[in-house]
């Protein structure tokens, strides 16, 4: 049964189709710089736990731990080691 709000369909209406390629964020699209730019600062501010994290963002964590010697560098190896190494988790022990 219709909704009393809802305006009678017309029986010969047809959907509008959506609109190809990306969505736009703001009234215009983005050029491939500022996109860009997006990306990097949100990899630049991932700060989830080595297990969820993305492995370019882990290998950046990484490499700033060793920039900064910084005393987690073995939590970020560790997972390196545990999803890449061939024998897996296993290799750890």
């Amino acid at each position: 049964m219709p909704d009393k709000k809802t305006p009678p369909a017309e029986p010969d209406a047809q959907p509008v189709p959506r609109k190809r390629g990306r969505p736009k964020i703001y009234n215009e699209p983005l050029t491939p710089a500022e996109r860009a730019r997006r990306y990097r600062a949100r990899r630049a501010n991932d700060f989830s736990p080595p297990g969820e994290m993305r492995d370019a963002a882990l290998i950046d964590a990484l490499r700033w731990c060793i920039t900064h010697q910084h005393e987690t560098v073995d939590l970020y190896l560790e997972e390196l080691v545990r999803r890449f190494h061939s024998k897996g988790a296993g290799a750890l022990k």
